[in-house]
């Protein structure tokens, strides 16, 4: 169990989060300053404001609210992804996706993997907007034939028109956004009279000129929107709903405007060692396992600090991360994974699954062969052995609830200057190379896979090992493996 309390919380205020000079830009609608977060076109913040999905390249990335840890989300170099919207439960995020020069509605998790189209129709459609409730999806279609507002369930079904098709079918709608309290949808029409800003509630619409992309306050009281000007520059202004009070907020365009927590997170950083001790060992049964050491670092700034708890019903805890901020407050997010009790002698207890997985892949085309088949680790201050970070005394000697299957929470972590360690063969530290041909073969690890722990930078997660596999006594004896060379990522 850690030994350190758990400071305060930290403040969340109102922020603006905007689209400027090709940066996105973090603003105080007060007007008194703004913060440049990265590089980018289109992004929306997590629910809980500590995350960021965002375009650049017509990619989805995701970064922390900060603008560190940047990790692509998708890369798919036939298709264009823009206008991400994040599911009110943090789980999804929903875009358009254009294809061919065709748009549609698709949605991916959070932590990536295969994406699904959501409202499919035949038509094209885009701009998708969750409501704050989760329940509902608007967005704009042309099954109808001109563009109009639908409105479905979360998933996409039963979509219906969000009202009556108007007297004058408008050249094109966009940027759908709902008010906070599900009620009114604000969008940018473009007909005849040229493009404007719509906020309508079914009954009497306000209509402002020459505006779009509009982004609800989080009181749902005020719009920001952005306002083109002749020389080709974007305003950022706002208005109160009804239209009125509008001023100036300065240059870009609004993406988002919500609660965001506003202090300096102190996160861990994760430094994965390239495999080492490498061992050929042969089963009771006859199998060939080739064995090997895995070290992680935490090189600070901040401890890693996991906090898992059980609900009722679930043989499974759900970790959360206890993260520092600077002056001493802690940001507690979700998402950081799942611990499993493990009965594998010598190992009884709680481990945090996933937390570094290991492959072989051919070195010709880096074909993945074999993955490992570990259940997790348990991670505590067990060596104070990181590369080149000094360390105090250890924060985290728990054992994670060995010999206590029962319990309903678990705290474990790696302070910095600390290293995860484990040995080789060490309860699944290995992999059947029994049926593998000779040749050359990259060994991988790799820490946080998932991207589930927050870091400041995910590119020093993952090291490798180039070895060359020979069985000169043939198959019947153990193989032998040669290092070929060392890598500080997944190939070189």
């Amino acid at each position: 169990m850690a030994a350190a309390s758990v400071a305060a919380a930290e403040p969340v205020q109102p922020r603006l989060l905007a689209a400027r000079g090709g940066a996105i830009v973090r603003i105080d609608p007060a007007g008194t300053g703004s913060r440049p977060l990265l590089g980018g076109d289109d992004a929306e913040w997590s629910p809980d404001g500590t995350l960021l999905v965002f375009v650049r390249d017509g990619d989805l990335w995701l970064a922390n609210a900060d603008g560190s840890g940047k990790r692509e989300l998708l890369r798919t170099p036939n298709v264009e992804e823009s206008q991400p919207a994040w599911s009110p439960d943090r789980r999804t995020i929903a875009y358009t996706a254009t294809i061919g020069g065709a748009r549609q509605i698709r949605a991916v998790g959070a932590r990536g993997g295969c994406s699904r189209r959501l409202a499919s129709s035949g038509a094209e459609e885009w701009s998708p907007a969750f409501t704050a409730d989760g329940r509902r999806l608007a967005f704009v279609t042309t099954r109808d034939g001109s563009p109009a507002v639908y409105v479905s369930r979360a998933d996409g079904t039963n979509a219906a028109a969000f009202e009556p098709p108007p007297a004058e079918p408008p050249e094109n709608l966009d940027d759908v956004a709902w008010s906070p309290d599900g009620a009114r949808l604000a969008y940018t029409r473009t007909d005849s009279t040229g493009t404007s800003l719509v906020v309508d509630d079914r009954v009497a619409p306000v209509v402002t000129q020459d505006a779009e992309r509009p982004v609800w306050s989080p009181d749902g009281m005020r719009l920001a929107f952005d306002a083109p000007q002749p020389d080709a520059t974007r305003a950022l202004r706002i208005m109160n709903a009804d239209g009125s009070g509008v001023r100036d907020v300065g240059a870009g365009g609004p993406l988002d405007w919500q609660p965001v927590p506003l202090g300096t997170p102190e996160f861990p950083d994760l430094f994965q060692r390239p495999p080492s001790g490498v061992v050929v060992t042969e089963s009771v049964r006859g199998r060939f396992l080739l064995g090997f050491t895995s070290m992680v670092d935490n090189r600070g700034p901040g401890v890693l600090h996991i906090r898992a708890v059980r609900p009722p019903g679930s043989p499974t805890m759900e970790a959360m991360q206890v993260v520092t901020i600077e002056g001493g407050r802690t940001r507690v997010v979700g998402g950081a994974g799942l611990l499993r009790y493990v009965v594998a002698p010598p190992h009884y207890h709680w481990h945090l699954l996933g937390f570094q997985r290991y492959e072989l892949r051919r070195a010709s085309d880096f074909k993945l062969l074999l993955r490992d088949r570990k259940s997790g680790f348990c991670i505590a201050d067990h060596y104070g052995i990181a590369l080149g970070v000094p360390h105090g005394p250890p924060h985290f000697l728990g054992n994670c609830g060995q010999f206590e299957r029962g319990l309903r929470s678990v705290e474990e972590g790696s302070s910095v200057g600390y290293t995860d360690r484990y040995p080789a063969n060490f309860h699944g530290q290995n992999l059947d190379v029994t049926g593998v041909p000779p040749g050359l073969y990259w060994l991988v690890h790799r820490a946080n896979s998932d991207f589930g722990l927050r870091e400041p930078n995910y590119a020093n997660d993952t090291a490798s090992l180039l070895m060359r596999i020979s069985w000169p006594n043939g198959r019947g004896s153990p193989p032998r493996v040669a290092p070929v060379r060392v890598c500080l990522r997944e190939r070189c």
